[in-house]
């Protein structure tokens, strides 16, 4: 197994004038400004992160405009989906603190991580969709959900539905035209939706044929919400497949050599298409293991599934010893990445390559302030850098 080491860093980015133009001066002694193309504004900013173009919006009011510009932001999010992001998520004291790392593509790679932002928390929170956070946080004695973007910092709350009692909350991302929705998720056949960037922002009602209980895993794929959940009124285990554009939904029937992947490991994007990992404790592994279960569903309209069973090598209670892991899914170079529940020290996440059988082992440092605390970590996270006020 080989190791590498991750530093956490902040994320600095050193200014040196306040303007976009130079001044120079003609033979004459009158000095002339010199404007910096917008071409070279814009290829300066996309080779910088995230939290650094923030700061770059302070330089000038032309800085500002290009970093607003449509065109620059959906040039920045298409080039950090060529390097997509590992983010930490520490829950301490009823608060998120979130930190990103570079996602192993090379393991000879050397690479670093930064802090970003961090914020109140009242619920669980959904995974990161298109750079984007959903969850539910908790202001004067009223909770309210809330979307943020962690590598920037942004927040908004979001109007208060007609009821949000017993309500999940889940962010799905549609492509085609590229926009943002939240759906609410309650026991009964109405549920509620909400589109972002459409002007004012207002809950609508739509229904669902199948009233039912959602689970704690998600995951959007190519505009498509999926979540494991019972039926109210068979009590069966199904597969709620939430359309994002015609905001139709869809069920898949989970079979019983199924249900325990379905219900009680978690769900994933691999290569494209709805799988789930698990292990015969759940979502999580530990030295104790001896297989992983990889469930793809090859065809969603016949409902077929695939299952491929890795017995893991001999080797894994020694490199894993007493740490309890938790699946966080699978690499675009087809590796298993596990990631301990809790913030120890050190931190490691591990991937596994499921067909050499090895592990490369990478220590996150910088972290050690949550010792003993609970950590999310999320592959494929993107840097977003559109304005909230901008996308809603």
């Amino acid at each position: 197994m080989r190791r590498r080491r991750r530093n956490v860093s902040k994320d600095r980015l050193t200014i040196s004038t306040r303007r976009s133009r130079r001044k120079k001066t003609s033979p004459n002694g009158i000095e002339n400004s010199v404007q910096i193309p917008v071409d070279l504004i814009i290829e300066i900013l996309l080779r910088l992160q995230a939290k650094s173009i923030a700061t770059c919006r302070c330089v000038s009011k032309l800085w500002g405009s290009v970093i607003c510009r449509q065109d620059f932001t959906e040039l920045f999010l298409t080039r950090s989906l060529h390097r997509p992001q590992l983010l930490f998520c520490c829950k301490k004291n009823g608060n998120l603190f979130f930190f990103s790392s570079p996602q192993l593509q090379n393991p000879y790679e050397n690479s670093s991580a930064i802090s970003l932002m961090n914020f109140s928390l009242s619920s669980k929170i959904s995974r990161p969709v298109n750079g984007l956070i959903c969850f539910k946080r908790k202001e004067t004695n009223e909770t309210g959900t809330v979307i943020c973007n962690p590598s920037t910092g942004h927040t908004l709350n979001l109007p208060k539905p007609a009821t949000s009692i017993g309500a999940m909350s889940f962010l799905v991302y549609e492509p085609v035209e590229k926009q943002f929705k939240v759906l609410l998720s309650y026991e009964s056949e109405e549920h509620q939706v909400l589109t972002l960037g459409t002007g004012e922002l207002s809950w609508r009602m739509i229904e669902c044929s199948i009233p039912h209980i959602p689970g704690l895993s998600e995951i959007c794929i190519n505009g498509v919400l999926y979540y494991p959940a019972i039926d109210l009124s068979s009590g069966d285990y199904i597969i709620v497949c939430f359309d994002a554009r015609p905001e139709k939904f869809r069920f898949i029937t989970v079979m019983e050599d199924f249900i325990k992947a379905a219900h009680d490991g978690i769900l994933i994007n691999y290569n494209g298409k709805l799988a789930s990992l698990v292990s015969e404790r759940d979502c999580f592994v530990d030295g104790r293991s001896k297989t992983i279960e990889l469930w793809v569903l090859q065809d969603a309209e016949k409902q077929e599934w695939s299952k491929l069973i890795y017995v893991l090598p001999a080797w894994w209670q020694d490199m894993v010893g007493t740490l309890d892991l938790r699946f966080v899914g699978v690499t675009r170079t087809n590796e298993i990445m596990l990631s301990p529940c809790y913030q120890t020290v050190p931190f490691d996440v591990f991937y596994f390559n499921i067909e050499k059988k090895t592990m490369i082992s990478v220590e996150i440092q910088g972290m050690e302030a949550f010792q003993g605390h609970l950590v999310f970590t999320y592959l494929d996270h993107v840097e977003n850098v559109k304005l909230l006020q901008n996308i809603f």
